[in-house]
């Protein structure tokens, strides 16, 4: 099962190692490096709690993720982490019975792995020891963003601080080093990045703090994989709980609405991202609204119209950029729903008449070249950067690596590695 929090857990790729590696990072330690802010992607902030009934003296507990507690305690993943949404001010919020909060903002802990106890999890450690190794100091020249993913919009990065914590702590990187800092951002940290740059931030503050802006794996162009969590049921990760659980507990994650499919990853004539045969629907970026307000979902079509107008402009970040993207993986291209293969029509009747009820099914799910995340299309929208800005956008694709696999891939690192203590300086070096 493909599904966008897959990169939060189980996206787990095994990368040989290129002969002699790490005898070659020692080679470059160097105690004059950019400092580095990492904003990680969805899924990837561990995320503390505690109940308001306990007071605010009582300690916070680790929330996401603790693996253990999907199974001993459920209620903590469909109920307390559940979303509250404004469809007016376009504001998310936690359940008013809770606190929650991203862990160690400003430290690496708190991404690196998401649950110690469990390997799995780990999608930062080798790139943050790699890191170390050429010279980096958690705290004074590696700082981790973090935020609360599920409530993490447009809107609420803005309004709500995270934006602010941001600018904060790019100034206090480049004032503990005394030097121009370096962006970079994952995934979803890619959208949070370049809407920090592009919309919050002046020309005159980037070019004084800002070196460059490092984006992997940017989902500039949006996902299916977003699309399928707001458009009908589907299986969270979350085990034993029901596929109505599983949509209630996700259907007003905030970045959703934000990477959905837009006319810059996926051409809105011709690229289907859903069918509904029964109904002789045909869905592409232009038409998505149709999904919600056919089936009376009004609280969603309003969370895909208030962010609509960030999905359709095309902004540049306004400073150096470099982007690594992947190719050659399995990645959700299109859902049919309310299908049935012809041997199982009689098992699946009762689904094919239901017609009307075909979001509270699971599509079918048709699968494409990408990083198992975005198709290339999406990846690409950098290159359209290059016409709106004077600074140069350097872009590099892999082949072999998918979306979270590339943080831990050789060839990323050697590339990074260049940018930070190497020889990248030429504006117009391809690496």
């Amino acid at each position: 099962m493909h599904n966008i929090f897959k990169l939060a857990i189980f996206a787990v790729k095994i990368v040989t190692c290129t002969a002699n590696t790490e005898k070659e990072t020692n080679l470059f330690i160097k105690s004059d490096i950019p400092p580095l802010v990492i904003v990680p992607g969805i899924g990837q902030s561990r995320l503390e709690y505690r109940y308001k009934s306990e007071g605010d003296s009582s300690a916070y507990r680790q929330l996401w993720l603790v693996m253990d507690n999907m199974i001993a305690n459920k209620s903590l993943y469909t109920d307390d982490m559940k979303i509250q949404f404004d469809p007016v001010t376009d504001e998310y919020k936690s359940a008013d019975h809770v606190d929650i909060r991203p862990y160690d903002f400003g430290g690496v802990e708190g991404f690196s792995i998401l649950d110690p106890k469990y390997p799995q999890t780990d999608k930062f450690i080798k790139l943050v020891k790699n890191l170390e190794s050429v010279g980096y100091i958690v705290g004074k020249s590696l700082f981790g963003a973090l935020y609360d993913y599920r409530l993490s919009g447009p809107t609420n990065v803005k309004k709500f601080g995270f934006f602010a914590d941001l600018q904060n702590l790019i100034e206090k990187a480049y004032n503990i080093n005394g030097r121009k800092a370096v962006l970079l951002g994952h995934s979803l940290g890619t959208l949070i990045s370049h809407h920090f740059l592009s919309s919050y931030v002046t020309a005159e503050w980037k070019k004084k703090y800002l070196e460059c802006y490092v984006s992997v794996n940017g989902v500039y162009g949006g996902t299916v994989e977003s699309f399928s969590y707001t458009a009908a049921y589907r299986k969270w990760i979350v085990p034993g709980i029901t596929l109505e659980e599983s949509y209630d507990a996700v259907k007003y994650i905030s970045p959703l609405y934000w990477n959905l499919p837009n006319k810059y990853g996926y051409d809105e004539e011709n690229d289907v991202i859903a069918e509904i045969p029964s109904l002789n629907v045909t869905i592409t970026s232009k038409n998505i609204s149709w999904i919600y307000e056919s089936t009376g979902r009004l609280d969603l079509l309003a969370a895909y119209n208030n962010v609509k107008h960030i999905r359709d402009e095309l902004k540049a970040p306004g400073i150096k950029t470099y982007s690594f993207t992947c190719i050659g993986e399995d990645t959700l291209y299109k859902l049919v729903y309310n299908y049935t293969s012809p041997d199982k029509q009689q098992e699946n009747k009762d689904q094919i008449n239901d017609s009307d009820q075909w979001w509270k099914h699971e599509g079918y799910e048709v699968f494409g070249n990408g990083d198992n995340s975005a198709n290339p299309k999406c990846l690409k929208v950098p290159l359209l950067w290059r016409e709106l800005q004077e600074q140069p956008v350097i872009w590099k694709e892999y082949t072999g690596a998918d979306h979270s696999g590339i943080l831990k891939d050789d060839r990323f690192w050697l590339d990074l590695r260049k940018i930070l203590v190497g020889d990248a300086s030429d504006d117009e070096k391809e690496l």
